[in-house]
């Protein structure tokens, strides 16, 4: 197996397939990128069983072959060198792999192919074509609200699911809620509710492309594909919490405020709240907020206040300021829209002005208020 390629170009495949490897595992050979040249192309794969992602890139003085290489040392090496070509070449009766650039020569220790996890055969029974911006901000906006709980698996992936004409992605730790709605003659429709695992969705983000990304669900599997990029990752197969349940329907006082104004001021004003709940207080009237925290164990208060418009009885509500600030922080809006109900009940976030086709709720819920 022989093939030289750009190292910059390599570079950058290599950095897309690491994210995909496991940091720690109990498999030495889930640690290895499997290289298959082919035709003038080199395919570089990465899997950690439940994932796996293929970037494909041209290569010239190919001779096919395929072997697995050592996932970060190569990778390092790659990134560590400047802009020029690189020769690489391996001896599949020794595993032996050899890196040759103008000034050095690096060796290696391969695995064999065969050792590598075969992919599953995949089979799409719903293809959808996404705009790769409207599907990045999607993930943008809800893949920081899933949980990290392993004891709640379904809460580990985003849902995704049809309702009507539009194609719903909800995400739950429990504390936080996103609901984002894409509406459209173009919206796709799935036959069934899928949940997608976090980590794949942020390859995703992190990965794909071009213009347009070709998303196909089987039974068990989704594929995401975008120009040389291949994504697929196993589905969770689990019942989604009933989400809509939790979601309040008479949130009728209703402040908006800048975004960066109160986000700023939650930041500040959270430095002076206990660090075991972080709570803060918003005292919401006509024409004011006062964002306050006090740590009682440390002695510590702090408060500000800034303008809001208001409509509703004035009221006091506590958070949690780092659920708040997070919510805010991926808000795609100058200015945020807040919907209360009394003090015990969620709290509704969402942007001044979404886009067109597009509705983005996100929900919050309260912490009691110490008298």
């Amino acid at each position: 197996m022989k093939f030289t390629v750009n190292s910059t170009e390599l570079q950058r495949a290599l950095a897309k397939v690491s994210g995909v490897l496991p940091s720690k595992s109990t498999m030495p050979i889930l640690e290895t990128m499997l290289l298959t040249a082919s035709a003038g192309t080199l395919t570089i794969t990465g899997t950690d069983l439940d994932t796996a992602l293929s970037v494909a890139l041209p290569v010239s003085g190919s001779t096919d072959g395929s072997i697995a290489v050592p996932g970060k040392r190569f990778a390092d090496t790659i990134r560590a060198l400047p802009d020029l070509a690189v020769t690489f070449e391996a001896d599949p009766a020794n595993m032996r792999i050899t890196v040759k650039t103008g000034p050095g020569t690096y060796a290696l220790t391969g695995e064999s192919a065969a050792e590598f996890p075969q992919q599953p055969e995949f089979k799409g029974t719903v293809e959808m074509t996404f705009d790769t911006g409207l599907l990045k901000r999607v993930i943008h906006q809800t893949a920081f609200a899933v949980s990290g709980d392993e004891l709640r698996p379904a809460m580990m992936g985003v849902l995704f699911q049809t309702k009507g004409a539009e194609l719903r992605a909800v995400s739950t730790d429990g504390h936080r809620l996103v609901r984002y709605t894409i509406s459209g003659a173009k919206t796709p429709a799935l036959k069934k509710d899928i949940i997608i695992p976090v980590k794949a969705l942020n390859l995703v983000s992190r990965t794909v492309e071009g213009k347009e990304c070709r998303v196909s669900v089987g039974d068990a599997h989704v594929r995401f594909q975008a120009d040389s990029t291949i994504i697929t990752s196993r589905l969770i197969d689990e019942a989604y919490p009933n989400y809509e349940s939790v979601i309040p329907q008479d949130n009728t006082r209703v402040m908006t405020v800048g975004r960066d104004a109160i986000m700023s001021s939650l930041r500040r004003v959270a430095l002076y709240a206990s660090a075991t709940t972080h709570q803060v207080r918003l005292g919401i009237g006509e024409g004011v907020l006062s964002i306050g925290a006090q740590d009682v164990d440390f002695g510590g208060e702090a408060k500000e206040t800034i303008p809001c418009a208001f409509d509703g009885d004035p009221m006091e509500i506590g958070f949690n300021a780092t659920y708040v600030v997070d919510i805010l922080s991926h808000l795609d809006a100058e200015e945020a829209v807040f919907r209360f109900s009394s003090p015990t009940r969620a709290g509704i976030v969402a942007p001044s002005g979404p886009r067109e086709g597009e509705d983005v709720l996100m929900l919050v819920m309260p912490v009691r208020l110490n008298a």
